[in-house]
Formats: C-alpha cells, sequence, structure tokens
C-alpha cells in the first residue's frame, strides 16, 4: 500500500538495509577513488658518470615497486630516457631532451604542474598516455596501458610531473 506521503509502505527492516547497501556502496567507491589516486616512491638517481647534463628523476611514480629498467643518454649528450616497469608489466617511460616533442594532431589539453608550469596532457596517442611540460629541459611522461589508457590518471601524471627533482 502507499501510505500518506506518497511512498510504498516500507518497514524499518527494508530501509534499513537500503541505508547499509548504500554506505557499503559508497564506502567502495570512495577507497577505490582513494587507491586509485595513490601515489609511490621511487628510488633511483643515476650515475654521476652516466649524467653527461642536468636533469630531473621522478620520485612519484603511479605503480608500486617500479624500477628503472633501462636509463641511456643519446649521443649528442642533450637528450635521455628512463624506462620503468613493476612485476604486473605497468610500462612508462620517460624521455629528456632539449628540442620539443612533436605529435599529431589530436585532443591536447593544457594542465598546470605545480605552481608555475604549465604542460600539455595527450590522453590517447594511438593507446599511450602523454604528458609533456617544459623545465629547463623538455621532459616527456609516456604511460603504454594494459588494457585502456585510463588506468593512469591524468592527475597521477601531473603528480609524477611535480615530483621531479
Amino acid at each position: 500500500m502507499i501510505n500518506s506521503i506518497g511512498f510504498l509502505n516500507v518497514t524499518k527492516r527494508k530501509r534499513l538495509y537500503s541505508v547499509i547497501l548504500v554506505a557499503s556502496i559508497l564506502t567502495i567507491l570512495f577507497i577505490w577513488s582513494e587507491l586509485r589516486g595513490r601515489m609511490y616512491d621511487l628510488h633511483y638517481i643515476p650515475k654521476a658518470s652516466e649524467m653527461t647534463f642536468e636533469f630531473k628523476t621522478p620520485t612519484q611514480v603511479p605503480f608500486a615497486k617500479m624500477k628503472v629498467t633501462d636509463f641511456s643518454v643519446g649521443e649528442d649528450q642533450r637528450e635521455a630516457g628512463i624506462s620503468l616497469l613493476n612485476a604486473d608489466i605497468n610500462m612508462m617511460d620517460i624521455r629528456i631532451t632539449s628540442s620539443k616533442p612533436e605529435y599529431e594532431k589530436g585532443e591536447v589539453e593544457r594542465v598546470k604542474i605545480g605552481h608555475d608550469i604549465f604542460g600539455e596532457f595527450i590522453p590517447d596517442d594511438s593507446g599511450r598516455r602523454i604528458l609533456t611540460w617544459k623545465d629547463d629541459m623538455y621532459y616527456e611522461v609516456i604511460y603504454y596501458p594494459k588494457l585502456t589508457p585510463k588506468e593512469v590518471s591524468k592527475t597521477q601524471l601531473i603528480q609524477m610531473a611535480e615530483s621531479f627533482q
């Protein structure tokens, strides 16, 4: 039956179950969003003999237990590359160069990195997610997704960029 304010007659037990269900769903969504945005420390400092010019490296990454699998300096001594990988095969590349990276025309979003640096975020460049900016050099962080580019959020890439020292 419908009660005086227009709702179906619902028992207190059904109301309690509904409240518990809604609270559980909201809790799960909150925990998921917090864990998705979590950043992990990266303990990597290139050896002085490897650094032929000065550049910054990240101190935070979006995946646990990421390790540097490759570090290279270009022959012209003004270009470097760092490849990151973890046990779950989450892959990222970092490129540091003196010339601006070029990409095919597509969706590019201007983003703020820290207090005074602006960069470009490319949500899908042939399946990759890219954040690029200029500090003293041009920096690129490239994420290679396992399933979809959205596995790493734009916010996580910006947080990673802000951690460069």
